[in-house]
């Protein structure tokens, strides 16, 4: 955000720690538990969300240098996003035209001369998915035309810091409707500027959506966090902005009363809010202190689902020691997830599986929640699922 932005958050907040008051909807939703487990809507979700919707791939940041690389698979089609010599972006279906082997997995660089190698032949690509390395190719090869074997290309576009990727390669997207505008109100947290520090998965017996309402929401603070998040945010305080199918609530932390007292000019307030960011379908971007955290679920099944939690700094650590410090707090934010949050959803999966007809009530002080539902349930079109209690 920017500085005239943040300051209009930090009044809003200091009013609602006074009032004690949050965002409201203006009706509770009731949403069918068949939303979290029927099979069939589960196909579509993975096929219209995951396949056919553009994927956050990460800040602008994660691909820092020509010949950077970044390559997942979890939408279910391989994919690899690079960074070309002249600073712009490609994508591509992450399969190797001989035998299908991936180019690469995860961050990484390529070679020295800019080229993408198979790991199990050693066919190589130029950053713009050419085939430009056959080994034993004229012999072996010799019949076919390496200019028609080059990567299948994907779109992708970058904007306001932020990297999206179409995974089917039949469809393209625009990235203004894709950010709705949150991009420009998230552009001064510089995703442009910062450094990756790690990344780590975590996978959940979590249907993706039941995992994905954890973060929407502060209502959970002091029952479910009283001894960490408790310590350090309002519980259900939080001032909600949509931007399209996307959404932003700030978060007063606890200390922020400090700031009545000082001028305007010398509020300090990124230590003084906090920021949970959606990107529809399955991300949210945590802006916190000096860094900020993403945090992207897929699913692997109906009732599984994957985690990859990653932090980006300003300035990665220089000594052993201040490694160590940033990796224990990275690794303390993971464990809270994982012990408090999981551990919790994990045993509500089990409600889910029961089978037992009933629903699920989401509040009006939940307007993250309810967003992602409703606009998941917009694209899916399933009337059946969502009913709004007026």
């Amino acid at each position: 955000m920017q500085h005239e932005q943040l300051l209009d958050e930090a009044r809003i907040l200091l009013d609602m720690v006074e009032r004690r008051s949050t965002s409201l909807t203006e009706s509770v939703m009731q949403l069918d538990a068949a939303a979290y487990a029927d099979p069939g809507l589960f196909q579509r979700e993975r096929s219209e969300l995951f396949r056919n919707h553009a994927q956050f791939v990460g800040p602008s940041c994660m691909l820092p240098e020509p010949g950077d690389f970044y390559a997942f698979g979890d939408t279910g089609i391989p994919i690899l996003v690079v960074r070309r010599e002249d600073r712009s972006l490609a994508a591509f279906v992450n399969i190797c035209s001989h035998r299908g082997a991936p180019l690469g997995e995860g961050c990484g660089q390529a070679r020295k001369n800019r080229l993408l190698s198979c790991p199990y032949h050693g066919w190589s690509y130029d950053l713009d998915g050419n085939l430009v390395g056959l080994p034993f190719g004229k012999e072996g090869f010799n019949e076919l035309d390496r200019a028609t074997l080059g990567l299948r290309p994907l779109d992708v576009q970058e904007k306001d810091g932020l990297i999206f990727v179409m995974p089917n390669p039949e469809l393209h997207f625009d990235v203004n409707d894709v950010l709705g505008g949150i991009g420009a109100t998230m552009s001064g947290f510089g995703f442009d500027r910062h450094h990756l520090f790690g990344i780590k998965r975590v996978e959940t017996a979590i249907n993706w959506k039941l995992n994905m309402d954890t973060f929407h929401e502060f209502y959970h603070f002091d029952a479910l966090h009283p001894d960490t998040i408790a310590t350090m945010s309002y519980n259900n305080i939080c001032h909600y902005r949509q931007y399209g199918r996307n959404h932003s609530l700030s978060s007063p932390r606890i200390g922020i009363e400090a700031l009545r007292g000082q001028d305007e000019r010398d509020w300090n307030i990124r230590d003084n809010v906090s920021f949970v960011n959606y990107l529809f379908p399955n991300t949210v971007i945590f802006v916190v202190g000096d860094h900020f955290q993403t945090w992207r679920v897929y699913p692997i099944d109906q009732r599984r689902s994957v985690v990859y939690h990653s932090m980006f700094v300003p300035e990665l650590p220089q000594t052993a020691e201040a490694r160590e410090q940033m990796e224990a707090f990275f690794q303390m934010i993971n464990d809270v997830a994982v012990r408090e949050d999981y551990a919790l959803v994990e045993k509500m999966q089990v409600a889910v599986d029961s089978g037992i007809e009933r629903r699920v009530h989401i509040g009006r002080n939940e307007p993250g929640v309810q967003n992602m539902h409703r606009q998941i349930s917009e694209v899916l079109a399933p009337a059946q699922v969502v009913r709004l209690q007026r």
